[in-house]
């Protein structure tokens, strides 16, 4: 009863076969996204395209939405990135 809810200071048996699941994936080439982009990555490549600070880029009192912005940034940085990222490999 203890190991299933870990509260005698072990872990759960759930938690220790996820965290070999997660060990084994770990050099996995299908574990991480490389077109992924964190918001200021964003905010900072659009501010960099149009010569402005990251602050007006991220300021939510300008004009539209803050998030409609950075998705548009996001989806034209992913376009480039796709333009110079080889194709995946076929499947099998």
């Amino acid at each position: 009863a203890a190991e299933a809810g870990g509260a005698a200071g072990g872990t759960s048996s759930f938690k220790r076969k996820r965290e070999e699941a997660q060990k084994a994936q770990a050099g996995s080439s299908h574990n991480w996204n490389p077109l992924f982009m964190r918001a200021d990555a964003v905010g900072e490549a659009m501010a960099e395209r149009y010569g402005v600070d990251k602050r007006q880029v991220l300021d939510s009192e300008g004009g539209g939405s803050l998030a409609v912005r950075l998705a548009q940034g996001e989806t034209h940085l992913l376009s480039r990135a796709r333009e110079w990222l080889p194709p995946p490999p076929a499947p099998p």
